[in-house]
């Protein structure tokens, strides 16, 4: 199938695509949302050792004790105690604090780099507080960039969970700048009493490598825009310093097209080819399409028999027909302009039966004054 009026098309999409839909239209979890049986345990500000040396402390103390505990266990509560007696012996009086985590962290996708859902220990007092970012071996034209970027950090409390997002700052406007083989380290210094409180430093160190041009830049619509010359939506081109998003607006746009038309699970792709020894980079952007859905059923909980009628009229969306992804999305416009629909909000939950290329949806609505937010389970 090929698509007419692409450029008019796709942009009214993705706008769709893109509405700020999460807070009140968001996806419900699939699952029973329970927690995993046994999980690992992690340290947020135990500044004084290294994870792995604290690790080893209390295994050597807890019988039994091995890199994973059970959720609201005795083991848990066993860490607590052994922790606040190793701070103790170090002269430190301190508060000790262990939080699991949400169903949200368990199920949702993770960021690259962050660290993956534990039960965290934290020292709520004494407060350890970052005192400087430090940052070493930038290159010149990204150092005040990042200074202004990470020097956010300064004055809040500690936590080595937040290493991995200055981590991932410092490389975001390092690739910016074409530096793709950029390495970061962060971690921080010895602590050091000052009043009632403890201050470290974070020390970020960077090895940016070579800077990258682009040696060609390309991109395959997939088989709605077949043969389709999509250079206009490049924001770079051959010669250019490598930098972010060189495809611009494209895949964004690309993605509402597919979802739009069926194909749910449609994946874009364009990662950097690196050629090291010359220190250029190739980009080519693909589309794969997955399975076209159609919608089996459409469920719809909590609403009157006419609203719900209300509602599968404004859907646009009928068991049999192609499932539209951005119809739901959609769909939260229209109830803010439907008096019988005005100030309800929604849950979405679609369950994709991949073989038989067939959706089920189900729409659970709740009065916004019943809920000022929806958490995402």
């Amino acid at each position: 199938m090929r698509v007419a009026l692409f450029r008019t098309a796709c942009g009214a999409l993705l706008a769709s695509a893109i509405a700020t839909v999460a807070a009140r239209a968001v996806q419900a979890p699939n699952g029973d949302g329970s927690h995993p049986e046994r999980l690992p345990y992690a340290f947020s500000n135990f500044v004084w050792w290294k994870d792995s040396e604290l690790q080893g402390l209390l295994k050597s103390r807890i019988p039994g004790l091995g890199d994973e505990i059970a959720p609201r266990s005795p083991m848990e509560h066993k860490i607590h105690d052994v922790l606040i007696e190793i701070l103790k012996e170090k002269g430190i009086t301190a508060e000790v604090q262990s939080i699991e985590p949400s169903t949200f962290a368990l199920t949702a996708e993770r960021a690259p780099g962050s660290p993956p859902p534990a039960i965290v220990y934290s020292v709520l007092s004494p407060s350890i507080l970052v005192d400087k970012v430090i940052i070493s071996g930038a290159p010149e034209n990204v150092a005040a960039t990042l200074n202004e970027r990470l020097q956010s950090r300064e004055g809040h409390e500690y936590s080595s969970g937040q290493d991995w997002l200055v981590r991932s700052n410092a490389q975001e406007d390092l690739y910016a700048k074409g530096y793709l083989d950029a390495e970061v380290e962060v971690e921080h210094d010895l602590p050091r009493l000052s009043g009632n409180q403890f201050l470290v430093n974070v020390l970020v160190s960077i090895k940016p490598g070579p800077q990258y041009r682009i040696r060609s830049i390309t991109a395959d619509g997939g088989p709605l825009l077949e043969g389709r010359d999509l250079s206009s939506y490049f924001t770079q081109k051959p010669g250019d310093i490598a930098g972010s998003g060189p495809f611009g607006r494209l895949a964004g746009e690309l993605r509402a097209l597919y979802w739009h038309h069926g194909y749910a699970d449609v994946e874009i792709q364009g990662p950097p080819v690196l050629d090291r020894p010359h220190a250029e980079v190739s980009y080519h952007l693909t589309v794969i399409p997955g399975t076209l859905y159609h919608l089996r059923s459409l469920t719809i909980h909590n609403l009157a028999p006419e609203q719900e009628q209300r509602i599968r009229e404004v859907l646009g969306m009928k068991p049999g027909d192609i499932f539209d992804g951005t119809a739901v999305n959609d769909l939260y416009h229209k109830l803010g302009q439907d008096a019988l629909l005005t100030g309800h909000g929604f849950t979405f939950s679609p369950v994709k039966d991949k073989a038989a290329g067939q959706a089920d949806l189900t729409l659970d609505f709740y009065a916004l004054s019943d809920k000022s937010s929806v958490t995402v389970r």
